[in-house]
């Protein structure tokens, strides 16, 4: 731990080497807190696992995880720049092929206990975002998405948006009963997005339907990150 000071601000930073580990960036005044979870930036070359998540970083090695009897890869074409492409597969047999647009940062993925459903978080910036989800379900040799983020960001984007660069958004993870996702919000962590930058809350929905279960300020998040390290 220790002590960086930006415009007379003091911050408290906790570093850890696993990505999604709760890595938050806060304020010291108890009043205004600031947060986001961590992921590699571009130039990282890391790549490995952690709890529920597995986490890639364009750039570096091309690996190939393992979820059950499931596989995954995220591939690169060099001659385009469009982002990036994940493929989930059972043995020889390809169940998804889906883009990651615009990807050009860190890819985490985070499966629930039950091994069927996946929420994917990659950025197309950097360390900062833009982050982005994508939220799927396998049932057998089926894939489905499921509209698990729109509620969640529009509630939040009501009340906090940055007009200069938009919001995030990054899934954290399942609970026990594997239907119900943590999906953290924050708005962008630069000055231009004024006095509400790194601003984040957590909310906890059905992932099959998007419904809002709980919605959760920063201090009762990071309780949880706490206990429920990723």
């Amino acid at each position: 731990m220790r002590l960086c000071e930006n415009r007379g601000v003091k911050f408290r930073i906790k570093y850890c080497f696993f990505p999604i580990c709760g890595l938050l960036l806060f304020q010291s005044s108890p009043s205004i807190s600031l947060a986001q979870i961590e992921a590699p930036g571009a130039l990282s070359d890391f790549a490995g696992c952690a709890h529920h998540t597995c986490t890639w970083v364009p750039g570096s090695t091309q690996k190939k995880f393992n979820q059950g009897y499931l596989t995954y890869t995220v591939e690169m074409d060099s001659k385009d720049d469009s982002g990036g492409i994940f493929v989930l597969r059972r043995g020889n047999r390809e169940l998804l092929r889906t883009p990651l647009k615009d990807l050009s940062a860190s890819v985490s993925v985070v499966w629930s206990d039950n091994k069927k459903n996946f929420a994917i978080t990659w950025s197309d910036g950097g360390a900062i975002g833009g982050f982005h989800v994508r939220v799927f379900h396998v049932e057998g040799s089926s894939v489905s998405e499921w509209p698990a983020t729109q509620q969640a960001f529009e509630s939040f984007k009501t009340v906090y948006w940055c007009k200069a660069r938009g919001d995030n958004i990054q899934a954290y993870r399942w609970l026990s009963d594997s239907q119900e996702l943590i999906l953290v919000l924050s708005v962008y962590p630069t000055s231009d997005c004024g006095k509400d930058l790194g601003h984040t809350e957590a909310f906890v929905v059905d992932a099959e339907t998007g419904k809002i279960q709980q919605h959760w300020e920063i201090a009762q998040f990071k309780a949880y990150m706490h206990s429920h390290p990723e």
